[in-house]
């Protein structure tokens, strides 16, 4: 087997099989849809998607949330190379082309170009012009940002040996459970390539965890952000640190002001990286939340 597709999925199946739809049927990939605790009317819609679309079919019984459920998809998966993708997303139509490319090389991990736009209307959305200066920046100078910035999961393909040998997972998380794994890819890597070709569609949906802004979200991005950065400094890349500043502006309003304070103190997080962006606030907090850009 060369591809393995990892699908984390909770109550989309009209979603799924769209994206589905984008995944080309060939004897050399195996789709892996794991669900999260969907409800018994939306897990019969699976079923009945199988019957046009087969994918193995497992269900996460273990931590509840997107980072559980792919790490159950990790587990399952027989792929030389690993492709994560949400069940509200799809590929791109070069897709197919770039998977027979692939298959010829051994590179631990290769990032791409993505597009993203709104669910219903296809209109064009923002939450690709940030990864997509990753990849510019490292392909014009040579930029590592890209390696450590890059901090979803989709919009690349993993060599699994390079997974498994650093026994990476996903946080098991409400939310930021990708920046951990995204992070600790770019921290081991041993061999990459960065690539312009357009290989996701990442979209903008109400209701989904990136545009719900709740204080459980808030503090679980907060603390995922804190470890990744105690990382950085740990493997001597303290100018990749993320930005805290986010949650310093918008602890009040979730009534997080001392916890978030102390933990800034005690982990010796530098309030000033970032600062640049001050007075762009209101841009932040659009690439910050991933709500809509706003003109």
């Amino acid at each position: 087997m060369m591809y393995s597709i990892i699908i984390p999925h909770k109550n989309s199946a009209v979603l799924v099989h769209r994206l589905l739809q984008s995944i080309p049927k060939r004897s050399d990939l195996e789709v892996i849809v794991i669900d999260d605790t969907s409800d018994s009317s939306e897990i019969q819609k699976l079923e009945e998607i199988r019957n046009d679309y087969y994918f193995d079919f497992y269900h996460n019984r273990g931590k509840k949330g997107a980072g559980a459920s792919r790490n159950v998809g990790l587990s399952h998966a027989r792929g030389k190379y690993v492709i994560f993708a949400d069940s509200d997303d799809f590929f791109c139509k070069d897709f197919g082309n770039e998977l027979d490319i692939v298959s010829q090389k051994d590179v631990d991990l290769i990032f791409y170009n993505v597009h993203s736009a709104d669910s219903e209307t296809y209109e064009e959305s923002h939450r690709h012009f940030f990864f997509n200066d990753l990849v510019r920046s490292y392909l014009a100078d040579g930029k590592k940002d890209i390696l450590y910035k890059y901090s979803v999961p989709w919009g690349k393909i993993y060599r699994r040996g390079f997974l498994e040998t650093y026994n990476i997972k996903f946080a098991e998380v409400i939310a930021g459970n990708d920046m951990w794994f995204s992070c600790c890819c770019g921290v081991f890597v041993n061999s990459f390539e960065v690539s312009q070709t357009v290989l996701y569609t990442v979209t903008v949906r109400e209701g989904s965890i990136v545009n719900t802004i709740r204080p459980e979200y808030f503090l679980s991005r907060f603390d995922e952000t804190i470890r990744v950065n105690n990382m950085l400094r740990a493997n001597k890349l303290a100018p990749y640190q993320y930005s805290v500043l986010y949650f310093l502006a918008n602890a009040k309003k979730f009534g997080a002001t001392g916890y978030v304070v102390k933990q800034i103190l005690k982990n010796r997080s530098n309030v000033l990286i970032g600062l640049e962006k001050v007075l762009s606030y209101k841009k932040v907090l659009v690439d910050r939340e991933n709500r809509r850009k706003s003109n």
